[in-house]
């Protein structure tokens, strides 16, 4: 930078002893040579070359000198007043014009804001990028992070262009930890995540203890185009057996797969539970990650807390218990915050229809209040087919005033899709059970159809296939793994 306004400003100095000189149109076509078909305009581009730059600055000075053998492809283009003759004023405003485009970048008054202050002006996202971070786009923010993604600390955000004056060719990221900005180079995944119960079958099939089951596993998850994995496991257990964990998350990074602690209890609701449900929780987490590197650490809690479950509660009939679900949601998400971790809740399609009245006595929609709040929710939207799935996110339910993607979009809030494909008592229209069985591949295309009718949401829209064992035997049995 020093070296161009040195440049500039020996030129501008030289340009004094030659005052006289200006050229007028008459004298000279608008440009030299040129093919019109092909010559795009650009101010201050006097040597035609596509681009404004300081190489047009000093053209532009060597010919107001009269050095010999200076021409000018573009004359017309250093006219910057504007009055059909070139001068010392022409150079004047080019020199500004320059010193204007190599310092002003709008992105800059970004980089150093924090997040609250960022989401507050509306230059970024609430949400957080719903894509995954891989390939050459994660190599570039690492590059200029100097050193290693590390999930729990490193969570991105789209910026809004239009905020800045840019136009929508290319999007950029937010880092809320770095509090720098990074364009996308590389169209990734769009996130899609999966329970992983652990239990039983999770010991059956070794995959606790078996390095080689455990990349077998992940090879189907990856089948299933997975990129986040909700991982459960006590609070206490996370610590005390640091190890297991530790490897599970490990294969799951190298693969650049998020995972995250997966819990929740129905009775999980009042604030005497809060010790237990919540900052217990994240208090582990946050010390389990201590323990371990960059590329064995959680980004935060998945909650799969369904109080809706729990008969005592009679959260359908009952104003309180509503009421009560938005402000445990509220209370996790502070907490969350304050240890720099991510969290997310698992909800009910047809929450949209409830209401509550809050503490001032006004009656609002929970889903509504949950949005304003959480920066992502899952929404279990279980049927057996796309059409099915969409309509219940994209059209109004019964007894709903809004649709799904109305709160979600007034709330900058992510919305994850869920899907099921293992076995439900309630029956096969909210599975993908029968379907995966007979054609392996059958959820992978329902969500690809849901991306392509729903692109119009993809900065909103990411999707959750639950469970991950399920997912592991349907592949197995589809590679003739016994």
């Amino acid at each position: 930078m020093k070296k161009i306004l040195t440049v500039i400003s020996a030129c501008v100095l030289a340009s004094f002893v030659f005052l006289e000189r200006h050229t007028y149109a008459a004298e000279m076509d608008k440009n030299d040579g040129l093919n019109d078909a092909q010559y795009e305009f650009v101010a201050g581009d006097v040597n035609a070359d596509g681009q404004f730059s300081v190489t047009d600055v000093v053209l532009m000075q060597k010919w107001l000198l009269a050095v010999p053998d200076t021409k000018l492809a573009d004359w017309k283009a250093g006219d910057l007043c504007d009055d059909d003759k070139l001068d010392v004023f022409d150079l004047c405003l080019m020199k500004r014009a320059l010193i204007q485009t190599t310092t002003h970048n709008p992105l800059d008054s970004l980089t150093d804001m924090d997040y609250k202050e960022a989401v507050q002006n509306a230059y970024i996202s609430k949400s957080e990028y719903n894509y995954q971070i891989a390939g050459s786009l994660k190599r570039a923010i690492e590059d200029k992070m100097g050193r290693h993604l590390d999930y729990s600390i490193d969570r991105f955000y789209l910026v809004n262009n239009e905020k800045f004056g840019l136009n929508s060719d290319t999007k950029y990221l937010y880092n809320s930890n770095t509090m720098d900005v990074y364009p996308i180079n590389e169209e990734t995944k769009m996130n899609c995540a999966t329970w992983y119960w652990k239990g039983s079958k999770a010991t059956l099939y070794g995959l606790d203890d078996d390095e080689e089951k455990q990349n077998e596993f992940l090879d189907a998850m990856e089948f299933y185009g997975i990129t986040e994995i909700y991982y459960s496991i006590g609070a206490n257990k996370l610590v005390n057996s640091k190890d297991m964990v530790e490897i599970f998350v490990r294969n799951a990074y190298a693969r650049n797969m998020k995972v995250y602690m997966l819990t929740g209890e129905k009775t999980w609701l009042y604030e005497d539970s809060y010790k237990t449900a919540i900052y217990n929780i994240f208090d582990k987490v946050e010390e389990y990650n201590s323990l371990v590197g960059y590329d064995a650490r959680l980004a935060g809690v998945s909650y799969d807390v369904e109080v809706w479950t729990n008969s005592e509660f009679n959260w359908k009939n009952n104003d309180a218990a509503r009421y009560q679900q938005v402000k445990f949601i509220e209370a996790a998400q502070k907490y969350a915050e304050s240890k720099n971790l991510s969290v997310i809740h698992c909800l009910p399609f047809w929450i949209v229809q409830y209401d509550y009245t809050d503490g001032k006595g006004v009656k609002r929609n929970v889903y509504d209040s949950i949005t304003q709040i959480a920066n992502d929710t899952i929404l279990m939207v279980y049927r057996d087919s796309a059409e099915a799935i969409e309509r219940l996110v994209t059209k109004v339910q019964n007894n709903a005033e809004n649709t799904v993607f109305y709160y979600i979009e007034k709330n900058d809030c992510n919305l994850e899709i869920a899907v099921q494909a293992d076995e439900n008592k309630e029956g096969d229209f909210v599975t993908f059970y029968e379907e995966e069985k007979e054609t392996p591949g059958c959820v992978n295309a329902a969500i690809a159809t849901m991306k392509s009718d729903l692109k119009m949401y993809k900065y909103r829209t990411t999707f959750a296939i639950h469970h991950a064992i399920a997912l592991y035997e349907y592949y197995l049995f589809m590679e003739g793994i016994s």
